[in-house]
């Protein structure tokens, strides 16, 4: 867990460094979680085991400029009553945030419940699908840690893509 939580302050610091946190929006990070959010989704649905780890170590890394830009802390700890679900309503559970995302008028607790609640569906279907939850947001991390880009309008694009 220590080491989680260091990933966890080179995330925040990386996106800090790059105007993640106050030069987009939540708004702008959910959709960018979405995206990631579908390729995790593909990546289920064709059992592409590569894909499912790299698309959860993204989903948290979009998850940790959310919490930056909510200002509110990432508890994290598994839940084992989801050992009994279907990895589809896992995902599901994580879907149904979408419609709470646009709004600007959340509470702190509310804001607090989306992101540990994202947070606790990806620990649990990484649990479920038998792939370390560490291993992904490290593996994410060293895919991020040096890229550079840009802010346009409010969304960072990679060098590669400009």
């Amino acid at each position: 867990m220590a080491e989680l939580q260091q990933l966890i302050k080179n995330i925040e610091q990386w996106a800090e460094d790059r105007n993640l946190i106050e030069g987009s929006t939540p708004q702008k990070q959910f959709i960018k979680l979405m995206e990631e959010f579908g390729e995790l989704c593909s990546g289920v649905a064709k059992n592409k085991p590569d894909v499912i780890k790299d698309s959860i170590g993204d989903c948290f890394v979009v998850t940790v400029i959310l919490k930056c830009q909510f200002k509110t802390n990432l508890f994290i700890r598994p839940s084992s009553f989801y050992k009994n679900l279907d990895v589809s309503l896992i995902l599901a559970r994580v879907a149904r945030y979408a419609v709470l995302i646009p709004g600007n008028d959340l509470t702190e607790q509310e804001k607090l419940e989306i992101i540990c609640g994202i947070v606790r569906n990806l620990i649990n279907i990484s649990i479920l699908l038998d792939v370390d939850f560490e291993s992904c947001v490290q593996a994410a991390w060293d895919e991020i840690k040096d890229r550079k880009g840009r802010m346009i309008d409010g969304v960072f694009v990679k060098e590669g893509d400009l």
